[in-house]
């Protein structure tokens, strides 16, 4: 009994540890200035808040210089521990208020930045966006480092240059285990498959569920204050301390069979000699009530 007390003890004390560390450096470096800004001069752009709601509607935004080039929707059941992940290709053709049709990664770009693409975004799927997180690749590849890798399937033909980015892509066929630089380029090929931007997503979702698996898994414990470093250096978010806390106490009881991937429904085309992908409106619909059904949600 008295080993036992002592275990429980010494998890306890250390998990606050780890929540203090979390606050720490989101007070001090994941707040964004200039979302903060852009509200506090556009309160129209304003998130809802999301303290009364059961799912809780997340953008997660992966930034290749200004553009968003990995846009993602994350939403959260709070009393089921239900996920659902909805990609949405970066050439989708929408309506960004206020500055008309363009490719959906362009409002990122614009200078209300996030709070704008959170807008986009919501419209389009026509649910409210409570939180953003924002990564750069860079903090990607160190994050993933520090979790030793991830383990995916490598498809036949991942071989792309492209000087103007600075990107350069050779990776072996075949399972493997991928380090942070190869995992971030894995994620961003897409020139080489028949459906582009499709294809990159179902090989980002791949590469999501290996990194959950690691995440979630006994061995991440001794390195969770390099993570939360690494976090705090990449990472920007309006998400607060508390609801950072709340989250983290939840990581435990995620399973995968609870998490569902989804795609925003369509097919590339044309527009004045602009190539987009173009959602289908119906499909999109129907997506979305299927995305209720599986969160358990009637509304």
């Amino acid at each position: 009994m008295k080993k036992y007390i002592a275990i429980f003890l010494t998890s306890f004390f250390v998990f606050f540890i780890i929540l203090g560390g979390v606050y720490y450096f989101y007070k001090s470096n994941m707040t964004d200035k200039h979302f903060v800004k852009t509200i506090e001069e556009n309160p129209e752009l304003k998130p809802e808040d999301p303290k009364e709601e059961v799912v809780i509607n997340t953008l997660f935004l992966g930034i290749d210089e200004a553009r968003s080039d990995t846009i993602i929707i994350a939403s959260y059941n709070k009393e089921n521990q239900k996920i659902t992940l909805l990609s949405i290709p970066r050439d989708t053709r929408v309506e960004i208020p206020r500055y008309g049709f363009d490719k959906i990664n362009a409002a990122a770009a614009k200078k209300e930045g996030t709070a704008l693409a959170m807008e986009t975004v919501g419209n389009l799927l026509g649910i409210p966006i409570h939180h953003y997180v924002r990564v750069t690749f860079k903090g990607a590849e160190r994050i993933i480092d520090i979790l030793g890798g991830v383990t995916v399937k490598v498809p036949p033909g991942m071989d792309y240059d492209d000087p103007a980015q600075n990107l350069s892509i050779h990776l072996k066929p075949g399972v493997q285990l991928l380090n942070g630089k190869d995992a971030v380029k894995f994620a961003r090929f897409r020139s080489g498959y028949p459906d582009q931007d499709l294809g990159r997503i179902k090989a980002q979702q791949e590469l999501i569920k290996a990194f959950i698996d690691k995440l979630t898994g006994p061995k991440v414990l001794p390195k969770i204050f390099n993570i939360i470093d690494a976090m705090s250096k990449c990472i920007k978010t309006n998400l607060e301390s508390g609801d950072i806390a709340q989250y983290a106490l939840h990581v435990k009881d995620i399973k995968m069979e609870n998490i569902t991937f989804y795609t925003l429904p369509g097919d590339v085309g044309n527009m004045n000699k602009i190539s987009y992908f173009l959602h289908d409106e119906a499909k999109l619909r129907e997506m979305m009530e299927q995305i209720r059904e599986d969160l358990g949600v009637e509304d």
